[in-house]
């Protein structure tokens, strides 16, 4: 659902992108309509569609990549949030609509006249996707997954086969899988170390679960997840964790923390957080979820747009924290 290091890599994934960073363009789509399978059922996505409505959080990714950049995208309510970052934002001379996730409005979206909408990292409901599909069709969820929670090769996969370019999907997939496995070779270091995705809103702490996008950035550097924590949250996305636990994160050889933006020296300072052996010892990350937080969301996304982004600028950030030194500075990821 779902980052990597210091190599120094522009945007390199093959066919995705120019060399100056701007989306390549579209590609002919295939010839014949595409029947789409997912969580509701059953989709015929006709040839060639332009006007597309994104309702899953990283599906503007998938969709720039393949060179149909979205008329309109899914969004959180309030002003932390944006789908727009570095790697993707030049997909568009102007700012798609934006519409709230939570409550999707039908009105607006028939007024922008889509012939697609896509809910593919997402977490739409039946009775969502039965009102959007009298719009048009409707790629929803894949079936067999956590909502908000398709691995990266479902994603695309996916997408590229609902605009008949599965080629171009396949192409995407391999080019983000060989820079892994390069920025793998370059840190073998990484190997075998365990690593805890934790949060921390308000008085609330939470642990995120390991098929998470964010989880598999870090276990496919080669770092292992706790089996405690494992368990902890199971099947879902993420759980909540007692204060009288967070020791188990502590543990950790790495801990990624994040929290409410502005609160990241509030949370270094936590009666709590600040004895854990990770924090005293320099092996945590520290991020917000604000919409200035690239870094994070490149993680968090995981997408064949986003992981080259966390590639360069996460792994540094990765190399200074475990590298045994307390006196390293480990830069906060927000700004």
């Amino acid at each position: 659902m779902t980052g990597l290091g210091a190599l120094g890599m522009a945007l390199a994934v093959p066919g995705c992108a120019k060399e100056d960073g701007k989306p390549a363009p579209a590609a002919a789509t295939g010839s014949a309509d595409k029947v789409i399978e997912h969580a509701y059922g059953k989709t015929t996505v006709p040839k060639d569609p332009k006007r597309i409505v994104a309702l899953g959080q990283t599906d503007i990714d998938v969709l720039v990549a393949l060179g149909v950049p979205p008329v309109a995208v899914g969004v959180f309510s309030g002003d932390w949030y944006s789908p727009l970052h570095p790697w993707n934002k030049d997909a568009f001379p102007k700012n798609p609509d934006f519409l709230d996730f939570e409550e999707y409005s039908i009105e607006k979206i028939l007024a922008l006249k889509p012939d697609l909408i896509t809910g593919v990292m997402g977490g739409m409901t039946k009775k969502e996707y039965d009102k959007l599909s009298s719009i048009c069709p409707v790629v929803a969820q894949p079936k067999g997954f956590t909502d908000w929670n398709a691995p990266l090769e479902q994603q695309t996969q996916m997408l590229a086969t609902a605009l008949g370019r599965e080629d171009k999907g396949k192409t995407l997939v391999d080019g983000i899988t060989g820079q892994m496995k390069a920025a793998v070779a370059a840190n073998p270091g990484f190997a075998g170390l365990t690593v805890a995705i934790a949060e921390c809103w308000g008085d609330t702490f939470k642990v995120i679960g390991p098929a998470t996008p964010r989880s598999k950035f870090f276990t496919n550097l080669g770092f292992k997840s706790l089996p405690e924590l494992d368990a902890l949250v199971g099947t879902a996305y993420s759980a909540d964790i007692s204060s009288e636990k967070l020791s188990l994160i502590g543990g950790a050889d790495l801990v990624l923390w994040t929290t409410d933006g502005g609160q990241v020296e509030a949370l270094k300072k936590n009666p709590v957080v600040s004895r854990l052996k990770s924090t005293k010892e320099g092996r945590s990350l520290w991020s917000t979820g604000m919409k200035v937080d690239s870094a994070f969301w490149s993680m968090d996304w995981g997408t064949v747009l986003s992981l080259p982004y966390a590639i360069e600028h996460v792994i540094p950030q990765i190399k200074a924290a475990i590298d045994g030194n307390t006196g390293t500075k480990v830069e906060n990821f927000s700004s």
